[in-house]
C-alpha cells in the first residue's frame, strides 16, 4: 500500500510545479503580452500632466506653479541670445579704443584738483545724428563710464573717490553730430579733464567706427560745465 500511496503523491507534484512554473513565467511576461497596459500607463501620465495646468487670472496656463503662455499656431518669433560677442549692442572697436586712450592720456589729468565739499561729476555726451535705439544708447554709455571711470581711477586716485563718495552722479546729453562730438572732447582735453570717446564696432545698428558717445569726467563739475553746460539733456 506505501507504493501505491508514493506513486499517487509523484503524480500530483509533477503537475503542480508544472503549474507554479507557467504562473511564474506567465506573470513576468504579463507587460510584453498586454498592449492596451502601455497606451493606458501613458493615458494616465497625460491626464495627471493635465492635471497640473491650471489658469491663472490673466488666462495663462499655470504648469507646476509658473505661468505658461497659451500656445499659438502661429510661429513665434525668433529669439536671440544678445550675449554673444556677434550680436552685441555694446561691442566697440578695439583698435580705435586704444588709440583714444593714448589721446585721453595726453591730457594732465592728475592735475585736476577738487574740495570734498565740491561738485563732482561724469557726463556721458550722446551723439544724437546716430539715431541710435535706448538699449544701443545705454550700452554704448555703459562703455564710456567705465572707460572714464578707470582711466581716472588710475591717474587721479583722489579726484575718483571723492566722485564715489558723492554717489558717482552721471549726467546724460546730447549732441548734434560726430563733429560737435570732437569738438568737445578736444575743450575737455585742453581743461585736463578725462575725455573717452567710444567707437562702435558696426556688428548692429550704425557703421563701424561710429562715435556713439563721450564720457567727460569724473572731474568738478564748474569745470566740465564750462564744455558741456549748453548741451540739452537727453
Amino acid at each position: 500500500m506505501s507504493w501505491l500511496r508514493d506513486s499517487r503523491i509523484e503524480g500530483l507534484i509533477q503537475p503542480l510545479a508544472i503549474s507554479i512554473i507557467a504562473f511564474t513565467i506567465g506573470y513576468q511576461l504579463r507587460p510584453y503580452l498586454s498592449p492596451s497596459s502601455s497606451s493606458q500607463t501613458r493615458s494616465l501620465s497625460s491626464s495627471a500632466h493635465r492635471s497640473k495646468k491650471k489658469k491663472d487670472q490673466k488666462g495663462f496656463e499655470v504648469v507646476d506653479g509658473r505661468p505658461v503662455e497659451p500656445s499659438s499656431s502661429q510661429p513665434s518669433a525668433p529669439r536671440f541670445d544678445r550675449s554673444s560677442s556677434s550680436d552685441s549692442e555694446g561691442a566697440t572697436d578695439a583698435e580705435s579704443d586704444a588709440e583714444d586712450e593714448t589721446a585721453a592720456k595726453s591730457s594732465d589729468i592728475a592735475s585736476v584738483k577738487a574740495a570734498m565739499s565740491e561738485e563732482v561729476k561724469l557726463v556721458l555726451v550722446v551723439n544724437d545724428s546716430l539715431k541710435m535705439s535706448k538699449g544701443k544708447i545705454a550700452a554704448q554709455a555703459g562703455h564710456a563710464t567705465l572707460a572714464c571711470a578707470f582711466m581716472v581711477k588710475e591717474m587721479n586716485p583722489r579726484l575718483f573717490r571723492n566722485w564715489q563718495m558723492h554717489g558717482q552722479p552721471k549726467i546724460a546729453v546730447r549732441c548734434q553730430d560726430t563733429e560737435e562730438l570732437e569738438v568737445l572732447a578736444a575743450q575737455a582735453r585742453s581743461l585736463n579733464l578725462c575725455a573717452r570717446t567710444i567707437q562702435d564696432a558696426g556688428r548692429t545698428q550704425v557703421a563701424p567706427g561710429s562715435k556713439t558717445v563721450l564720457g567727460i569726467g569724473p572731474g568738478p563739475a564748474k569745470l566740465i560745465n564750462q564744455v558741456t553746460g549748453k548741451l540739452r539733456l537727453l
